[in-house]
């Protein structure tokens, strides 16, 4: 009988500290601190995050918020970063005709380059780059 309740007191003294082991303890403080750093960068106050996260812990929460600011100040962040750029103005019509007319070729000039040119193979789609960053086909 007494070995068995050293066993399992032995069985309980090591398994109390489990989560340090894991390191589940240290993964919850950092999920609280990228939430505060994420709640920075979108203008919300530390107060507003702490309550739609009340299972984390307010004080990561608040060094996460911290560490954004800071960043944000000094320059490392823009906290615009993820904000769609406003679009292109369009051009008015009348300077895009313009822009579009090309000079007349002779007729006989043309004929001739395209009989004695060989044939290109046809192009790939263009795409443009978007200001945001991404491609878009044409």
């Amino acid at each position: 009988m007494r070995a068995q309740s050293s066993v399992l007191l032995l069985a309980a003294i090591t398994l109390v500290g489990c989560d340090r082991i894991t390191g589940a303890a240290d993964q919850k403080i950092y999920d609280a601190e990228a939430i505060g750093y994420a709640c920075r960068l979108s203008y919300k106050p530390p107060e507003d995050c702490m309550k739609e996260n009340e299972s984390q812990s307010p004080t990561s929460i608040l060094s996460g918020w911290k560490a954004a600011d800071k960043a944000i100040k000094e320059g490392i962040v823009d906290p615009a970063m993820g904000r769609h750029q406003a679009a292109p103005q369009p051009v008015a019509p009348a300077v895009a005709a313009q822009s579009e007319v090309k000079p007349a070729e002779p007729a006989a000039a043309s004929k001739v380059e395209s009989a004695s040119a060989p044939k290109a193979a046809p192009e790939a789609k263009k795409t443009a780059v978007a200001p945001n960053g991404t491609k878009a086909p044409r």
